[in-house]
């Protein structure tokens, strides 16, 4: 697990030095405890479904030019952004996003 990216994203407003491990944490902050291993744990369930959104959404910006009326093999786009929009639902870590229509 990346404690670092977990720190930089929820506790950038906190002192702290991360090395390799929850061990190796040093918390230098006196307004808010040291995170458990287990907050940082569900954090890290929050971080990978947050990077999951991130890159749906710029998928879905990517393709956006696929919905006029005129683009070829629209229908094809169609369902594969239908596919994006519904991915959250059904998605796990590790799951491959749904693959562009060729």
């Amino acid at each position: 697990m990346d404690y670092s990216k977990i720190l930089g994203k929820y506790y950038s407003e906190n002192a702290w030095i991360c090395g390799e491990n929850y061990e190796s944490l040093r918390w230098y902050d006196e307004t808010r405890p040291k995170p458990t291993e287990e907050e940082l744990d569900l954090k890290y369930d929050e971080l990978q479904i947050d990077e999951m959104r991130e890159e749906r959404n710029r998928l879905l910006r990517d393709s956006d030019h696929t919905a006029l009326p005129d683009f070829p093999q629209r229908d094809k786009w169609i369902v594969y952004r239908e596919a994006l929009r519904d991915f959250p639902s059904v998605w796990l870590p590790e799951m491959p996003f749904p693959e562009k229509p060729e």
